[in-house]
């Protein structure tokens, strides 16, 4: 896979099919049907030259001169590769030669970057609103106000804020007013329109409102002055900003014992969309919610004030049984079309024990292109290293961009279905686009209002199918083509054009398996599996994530496996195809697949973490990466199993979300000795150190913060690596043991038996003639219970003589009965399980 990992680190693209397959009209069941062609782009993964003028457009299809561009020299024109028309150069392009060519026509300038004629250096700055709950407990609101404050001493003092701080009501501060904190009130059950929120706030008392028209900004019927009065430079504001969040207290209006605190979240978030709406539309504006309890009042609300009515679970939601769910996702659809509008982002910290409406702001934040962090507490290193990283400049900055345009254009022949990721569609309709929509679907422009370094989105794309195999036309134009266009402004206010262009080879896929083979990515497989699998989930009451699993998985297997019927062992995987039973192991037992034990709000921050990170980073949250540190050998990766753990070894477990340093007992002996403070014991403290170095690097390239635990061999935090770890307590169960490989990417990779993986795909019995086992023998002993139910007699008559029955029997009888009864139970449910376990394979 070390090719693929090359590929994108050029373009930042990863495909799972890199040849593509084409069905013939008389194929039913097409090789991509599961894993459909598909492609998971990461626009601003690395930095590329930056060309200081606008690009070159085709005339027909409007897509860029790249690479694949046929050049005329003598003519002074280029074909088009996607609708092959010929366009004339531009007088920039006069002194054009095979020997002097543009950047963008270098064979490897696949990704260039353009500087926009439009930008100008008095660009509008960054704006921060912050919105602050105020019902939390006293040390919570200090851990809050501290972290608060840090946060604005990173902020550049171009930048500007506002406050929004909100209880039971809702307080929008005037930082612009230097004398005294003022703020304006408004009431927590009611929605509020633009129109309201600027009478409210005394917007038009020195100028009059516009008859007609939008109040939008400056330019649109709003003053500088009145803008800098809630929203002012940061530099002007420092002393009053941190004096308003010295005197935030809690809530002054305590809830009763058996009610919860009034919040009313969605109406801060809908004030707060308003405010940025009015003074900075179309501008780097983030609001960042920080939430500590559910809402229970006004729009938005998920439960009511009342604590004998739980929050919704899985199964409210799945029953339609929660009765404030349906209206708060709907209230923040309309909230995330309004945001997508303004092409402002909405992020959420939440920190709370209980849930907070992660699972109904799901749609806000993700159209929005916003962060989401979910922490226990706002004391939690999560949340406030998550918070400083945001603003951190440097080498591990998050390149956080915004006002961005996603577009795309394919050869003919391929459609797109849709995008899974952190965007909003334009609904722009056309050729591209496919009847079956995915996501985002039914358009060829999307909206993505805030993006960084690693946000990425999924493209899943339809190919037309063909009459018959025309080997002619397949050895003459055999290659699709795909340009991915991102408009976006740069953080230092220039406004960019992103080109990528790819070139892929086509197939007609049943009669050119081993080139499909060859050009199968099945880490990017694997990861475009786990969003559509969460999708489905999230759109398809009915969907059983895990037979679809097996089913595409069996449907790989059976087509690209070698495998001789009736011999189970003689089933084998291609290489590049024998990690993807592991892939797909792990995937059903992971946190996307598996809600139990998990909240709905846990769910939606995993689908939408994994919804927005690239293919490396995905992969490590299917499949945990467990590394091992010993005195004798270097740091190796091993298999997700228990018998891994030993008494004199280190293990670090990577699961994307938590990092796990496990010691075992005789290094945890060691150290509760004190002989890493001995000078004659280096090694120790050198092996100590190694993984904590480790975590380290992992943790200052990763966003949101991962959890760091630090726990011994039989401690009560090793359930955090038990958990993931294969319980096969010899290293054979399916997908974790056997022959250990680890590739160039560092990923270990364990194969199990053949036969099991043969038995598990196919179905086979590995003992078909396994003698069946004889019954145990019926107990001849007397029972209390003697005579059956006469049917011709009446049920009191019945129960009369049983219990005559009852109280002559002697004891002896009792306990036969006692002993038949048990042995009933237990007997059966010991056959149930057997079964169970004989019908799929073990963990």
């Amino acid at each position: 896979m070390a090719e693929f990992a090359e590929l994108e680190s050029q373009d930042g693209v990863r495909m799972p099919w890199n040849i593509i397959p084409v069905a013939t009209t008389k194929d039913h069941q097409p090789i991509d049907s599961e894993i459909p062609v598909s492609a998971i782009y990461t626009p601003l993964a690395h930095s590329t030259p930056l060309l200081p003028y606008a690009p070159l457009r085709c005339r027909t299809c409007r897509s860029v001169l790249n690479p694949y561009s046929v050049v005329d020299f003598s003519a002074s024109t280029w074909g088009c590769p996607f609708c092959f028309n010929r366009n004339p150069f531009s007088s920039n392009y006069s002194s054009i030669s095979d020997t002097n060519l543009p950047p963008e026509l270098f064979p490897r300038s696949t990704t260039v970057e353009y500087l926009s004629s439009s930008s100008s250096s008095s660009s509008p700055p960054p704006v921060f609103l912050f919105v602050v709950d105020t019902c939390l407990f006293s040390d919570e609101l200090d851990f809050l106000r501290s972290s608060l404050s840090q946060a604005l001493d990173l902020i550049p003092d171009a930048s500007v804020v506002g406050l929004i701080a909100f209880d039971s009501l809702v307080r929008v501060y005037e930082l612009g007013f230097p004398h005294c904190t003022k703020s304006y009130f408004f009431h927590g059950n009611r929605d509020c329109s633009k129109d309201q929120l600027l009478d409210q706030l005394c917007f038009f008392v020195k100028s009059p409102k516009p008859s007609s028209g939008v109040i939008a900004g400056v330019r649109d019927g709003l003053s500088a002055e009145d803008i800098a009065r809630f929203l002012p430079p940061a530099a002007d504001c420092q002393f009053t900003l941190h004096s308003v969040l010295e005197e935030l207290g809690s809530s002054q209006w305590p809830a009763a014992p058996d009610h919860r605190p009034g919040r009313c979240t969605g109406v801060a978030l809908r004030i707060a969309a308003c405010l940025l709406g009015a003074c900075f539309p179309g501008s780097a504006a983030r609001i960042m919610a920080f939430v500590g309890g559910p809402s229970t009042l006004g729009p938005g609300a998920i439960v009511s004030r009342e604590l004998s009515e739980p929050i919704r679970s899985h199964k409210d939601i799945g029953k339609d049984s929660a009765p404030c769910y349906q209206e708060a996702v709907e209230f923040y659809e309309k909230l995330a079309k309004q945001l997508v509008h303004q092409g402002h982002v909405l992020d959420v910290f939440a920190s709370s024990v209980d849930q907070v409406g992660i699972a109904e702001m799901k749609v806000a934040v993700e159209q929005t292109g916003g962060f989401v962090v979910l922490a226990e507490s706002f004391g939690h290193s999560v949340f406030r290293d998550s918070l400083k990283r945001v603003f951190q400049s440097g080498e591990n900055d998050l390149g956080l961009s915004s006002c961005g345009i996603f577009e795309i254009n394919c050869s003919k022949g391929v459609k797109v279905q849709g995008i899974i990721g952190p965007c909003a569609s334009l609904e722009k309709k056309g050729p591209l686009c496919s009847d079956t929509g995915i996501g985002q679907g039914h358009t060829s422009a999307w909206k993505m209002c805030g993006l960084g370094k690693s946000t990425s989105v999924c493209l899943v794309f339809e190919i037309a199918k063909r009459e018959t195999a025309d080997v002619v036309l397949q050895s003459q134009i055999n290659q699709f083509y795909f340009q991915f266009l991102t408009y976006y402004q740069h953080s230092n206010g220039q406004t960019r054009l992103r080109v990528t262009t790819l070139s892929r080879r086509w197939v007609m896929g049943t009669e050119n398996l081993q080139e499909l083979t060859n050009g199968f990515d099945q880490e990017a497989a694997a990861v475009v599996m786990a969003r559509l699998i969460s999708f489905k989930m999230e759109t398809q009451p009915e969907f059983n994530p895990q037979r679809w699993a097996d089913k595409a998985l069996v449907n790989l297997c059976s087509r690209f496996g070698e495998y001789q019927k009736g011999n189970a062992s003689s089933f084998n995987l291609p290489s590049q195809l024998s990690n993807f039973p592991q892939f797909v192991f792990h995937l059903r037992r992971s946190q996307f697949v598996q809600v139990f034990n998990n909240s709905p709000d846990e769910t939606a921050y995993f689908r939408m973490i994994l919804n927005r990170e690239n293919v490396s980073n995905s992969v490590v949250m299917i499949q945990p990466w467990l590394v091992s540190f010993t005195f004798n050998s270097q740091p190796e990766p091993i298999p997700l199993d228990v018998a891994s753990i030993a008494a004199d070894r280190i293990l670090l477990l990577d699961a994307y979300f938590t990092l796990v340093i496990f010691h075992g007992a005789t290094i945890a002996q060691w150290r509760k000795a004190g002989y890493h403070l001995q000078p004659e014991h280096q090694a120790l403290v050198h092996l100590l150190q190694s993984p904590r170095d480790y975590s380290d690097t992992i943790i200052n390239e990763r966003f949101p913060i991962p959890r760091l635990v630090i726990c011994d061999q039989y401690g009560s935090q090793a359930r955090f690596l038990l958990a993931k770890l294969n319980p096969s307590s010899d290293g054979n169960g399916p997908f974790s043991g056997g022959r250990i490989e680890s590739n160039s990417s560092g990923y270990c990779h364990a194969y199990s038996n053949c036969c099991e993986i043969a038995a598990f795909i196919f179905g086979e019995e590995m003992d078909s003639q396994k003698e069946k086992e004889p019954k145990a023998a019926v107990s001849t002993t007397s029972s209390c219970r003697k005579y059956a139910n006469d049917d011709n007699a009446t049920f009191l008559a019945n129960l009369k003589d049983h219990f005559n029955e009852f109280l002559n029997a002697s004891m002896d009888e009792h306990k036969t009965c006692f002993k038949n009864t048990i042995d009933k139970i237990f007997g059966r449910s010991k056959e149930v399980e057997t079964k169970e376990v004989e019908s799929r394979p073990p963990l």
